[in-house]
């Protein structure tokens, strides 16, 4: 093998490994468990490809990457894998619960054991987080995408809950009054002059994408002026494209809440990049085919979210509700829309989302495996080579010793270990 000394990391027992590594080389040394390895070499592992595995030898190079090429340099670690099945992380498409330091350990620790890496933040208080991103993005931790202030409009949500969570006292020592708030827990854009005016203070927070709320646009003029409507409405829908069009030119991605199935209509004519819900989840009202034809024409990403719908169990009409969502979620999928894996649960996280999607039984195996490896990773990062395994890509995968295809539903049961950019993770 033109190697001295092969250091070897073996898993037997702990990671239930099979200690058939001496196949590899006789002469073998051990490698310190969870550091990082110049070159790294898995033998006899189950690859996925996308839409079957394949049995593969695969490296990890000195920066991180996949490499399906035999590597000229020293490989310093070797891991026999023993026919596992290997798969690519899983994401969080939507959640709100790693900007408080209470029981963030637990959270962080519960993504990780689920295999979840990646998570789409899809507002957040800046003042908030800022002390907290030491535990985020690095190859021990989970990876974040920020979207900070949601845009609304006055009176829009999410103002009554910073109103509600300031006077909590949430926020003693950074905000005395909600109108401190604004630009840090959300922005209120009213008109064109307000989206003028303050688009570069939007800016100067680094977002990484732009979340806007869409709530009951059909009822706009209706509500915007009505106190009773307190937190429950969002944007003039006139205002979305212009809008988008400010986002795309700083290379920004939009990401919109909805909730009804105008607000969907509105959302993708207007050319947003994702619908950060599935509409209808609560009113229990079919979205349109057309406008799903043509979000499909326009690449945009629906993230499910149908966990949310768990916290109307008790009303008379759940099972309308849950029959509504299967039908929106096969009319979705029948016209080939991109579904992502998300939950917008702030004590849980995508698996429990997986769980109910299984369970409505709309989406085979292979399709829920899509939604929550490549789907969600592609809207969460967008730029990054993550959510396959493919030359050159992030070295992040799990590694199962059951395959997901035959049954996804207890997954994360059977995580053996996993390896995040090269890091082999306890």
């Amino acid at each position: 093998m033109g190697m001295n000394t092969v250091n070897i990391i073996i898993f037997c027992g702990l990671l239930s490994i099979s200690c058939s590594a001496q196949k590899v080389d006789k002469q073998l040394t051990y490698a310190k468990k969870n550091s990082k390895s110049k070159v790294m070499k898995l033998v006899n592992g189950r690859w996925f490809n996308g839409e079957i595995f394949e049995k593969k030898t695969v490296w990890v190079s000195e920066e991180g990457l996949i490499s399906f090429k035999a590597t000229d340099k020293r490989t310093d670690t070797i891991i026999d894998v023993s026919g596992k099945y290997i798969i690519p992380p899983f994401a969080e498409a939507h959640n709100h619960n790693l900007e408080s330091a209470y029981g963030l350990d637990k959270r962080i620790a519960s993504y990780l054991k689920n295999g979840v890496f990646y998570v789409k933040h899809l507002s957040s208080i800046k003042k908030r987080i800022d002390p907290l991103m030491h535990n985020y993005n690095k190859p021990s931790g989970i990876d974040v995408s920020l979207a900070h202030a949601p845009l609304t409009a006055t009176g829009g949500h999410p103002i009554s809950l910073r109103k509600r969570y300031l006077e909590f006292g949430y926020f003693a020592g950074l905000f005395n009054s909600i109108e401190e708030i604004e630009f840090h827990g959300y922005v209120r854009i009213d008109n064109k002059n307000d989206l003028v005016h303050k688009w570069d203070s939007i800016m100067s927070f680094s977002p990484d994408f732009i979340k806007i709320n869409l709530l009951h646009s059909e009822e706009y003029e209706q509500r915007k002026d009505d106190t009773l409507y307190f937190g429950k409405k969002g944007l003039n829908p006139k205002l979305v494209p212009h809008i988008v069009e400010k986002a795309h030119a700083e290379g920004l991605r939009v990401s919109v809440h909805v909730e009804t199935a105008h607000d969907f209509h509105v959302a993708v004519n207007a050319g947003v990049d994702e619908i950060a819900h599935l509409p209808e989840i609560k009113n229990g009202k079919h979205i349109h085919k057309k406008d799903v034809i043509l979000a499909k024409e326009k690449g945009i990403i629906v993230v499910t979210t149908v966990s949310l719908v768990t916290k109307k169990q008790k009303s008379p009409n759940y099972q309308d509700l849950l029959s509504n969502i299967k039908f929106n979620l096969k009319l979705l999928k029948d016209e080939g829309v991109i579904l992502a894996l998300g939950s917008d649960m702030y004590n849980d996280n995508s698996s429990g989302e997986l769980q109910l999607l299984y369970q409505l039984g709309v989406f085979s195996n292979l399709e829920l495996l899509k939604m929550w490896t490549e789907n969600a990773t592609k809207t969460t990062f967008p730029k990054r080579k993550i959510g396959k395994l493919k030359e050159g890509y992030e070295a992040s995968f799990l590694v199962l010793d059951k395959n997901p295809l035959d049954d996804i539903s207890k997954v994360t049961e059977h995580i053996v270990f996993m390896i995040k950019q090269g890091v082999i993770l306890k």
